[in-house]
C-alpha cells in the first residue's frame, strides 16, 4: 500500500520499526482507530484475545493502533497501558490523518481490516469482533484464501 511506503510504526518500548519489516510475513492488517477518551474494555479484551490467538495460530494478522489523541501524554498512557501488544502509528504522524481520511473514519472505535496490499476486507471489524469473538479470525482470513 502506497501510504505505508517508507513509514514507521512504534512499539510499546518506544522503538520505531519500518512498516515494510513489520508486515513482511503478514497477510492482514487491522487498523484500530480509537483514542484515550474511548473506554471500551470489553472490545479491547476481545481484540487482545484475537491478537494472541493469531500469534498462536500464525494466521498473519497484524494490528496497528491509530490514535486520534491530540495530547501526547494521553496518547502515551493509552498506548502503553491500555492497548494490547500491537504496534501504533506514532503520535502526530500525518499518516494517522491519511488513514482516517482514506478509510472514512467518522466514529471511534473503528476497526478496518485490510489485506496487506490494501484491499478492504471489512470496515465493520468492530461489529464482527463483538459478535463473533475469536471466530472472527476465520472470517477475516477467508478473504485472503480467495
Amino acid at each position: 500500500m502506497d501510504m505505508l511506503q517508507g513509514k514507521k510504526v512504534i512499539s510499546k518500548d518506544g522503538s520505531f520499526h519500518p512498516v515494510k519489516n513489520v508486515l513482511r510475513n503478514k497477510k492482514i492488517v487491522v487498523y484500530f482507530f480509537s483514542s484515550s477518551a474511548v473506554n471500551r474494555p470489553d472490545l479491547m479484551q476481545k481484540l487482545r484475545t484475537v491478537y494472541q490467538e493469531n500469534l498462536k495460530r500464525a494466521t498473519g494478522i497484524e494490528v496497528i493502533y491509530v490514535s486520534s489523541d491530540i495530547d501526547e501524554a494521553k496518547f502515551k498512557y493509552d498506548y502503553t497501558i491500555r492497548q494490547g501488544p500491537w504496534l501504533a502509528i506514532p503520535f502526530k504522524d500525518p499518516l494517522a490523518d491519511e488513514l482516517r481520511y482514506f478509510y472514512g473514519v467518522s466514529s471511534l472505535p473503528m476497526l478496518v481490516v485490510v489485506k496487506k496490499e490494501g484491499d478492504i476486507i471489512t470496515k465493520n471489524g468492530r461489529q464482527e469482533l463483538e459478535s463473533l469473538g475469536i471466530d472472527v479470525i476465520v472470517t477475516w482470513t477467508e478473504y485472503i484464501q480467495q
